[in-house]
């Protein structure tokens, strides 16, 4: 009789075990799941040139090398981005991250340089959103490297589809001063359900 007892005690502690193990691989494997993600595909461009116009292994992050976009002297430069996006069935695209990598040299008695860009979002088939225009100035005397952020939120108006991203880039030097734009990072934001 005490077998029989101990045996079923050993089952239900087993039970209990398996049970939480398997509760654990379950949650485990839901939250390793990828989420729905906005992906790009081509880009294209005016006034400016880039060496990666595909996106690479993992589209939801598109790294563009710009081909030297740089401006010294009182000089101006402006490119425009296009790049192709995706959206997953029954979402809306709610916000897109955008990384500027570059450098500017401001030598004394410099006005400085200055970046400037806005952004606009055609989603899906439907609407557009145009950001207000952001400008990051540089004025500290010397050589210095920046990244620059921007996080701008767009609401696509239709659920799911294709899209475009357009970025409209200044950059602007006065006399004794240059900047240089070498690399641009655009990373997938949030979604959120229609």
């Amino acid at each position: 009789m005490s077998t029989i007892y101990m045996n079923f005690k050993k089952f239900g502690v087993l039970l209990s075990i398996s049970t939480i193990f398997g509760m654990n691989v379950i949650t485990t494997k839901t939250l390793a799941e990828d989420l729905p993600s906005i992906t790009f595909g081509a880009i294209t461009t005016v006034g400016c040139s880039v060496t990666n116009p595909l996106p690479g292994s993992a589209p939801i992050t598109l790294p563009i090398a710009l081909d030297q976009i740089s401006a010294s002297e009182g000089q101006r430069q402006r490119c425009i981005l296009r790049a192709q996006t995706f959206i997953p069935s029954g979402f809306f695209v709610k916000d897109i991250q955008i990384l500027y990598q570059g450098s500017a040299t401001v030598s004394p008695m410099s006005e400085g340089a200055s970046l400037s860009r806005t952004y606009s979002f055609n989603g899906g088939a439907l609407g557009q959103d145009i950001s207000p225009i952001k400008t990051t100035n540089f004025t500290s005397n010397g050589s210095n490297g920046f990244a620059e952020q921007d996080s701008i939120t767009v609401l696509s108006n239709s659920c799911g589809g294709q899209g475009q991203l357009g970025i409209n880039i200044i950059a602007q030097s006065s006399p004794g001063s240059s900047i240089d734009i070498s690399k641009i990072v655009i990373l997938s934001g949030n979604l959120s359900p229609c």
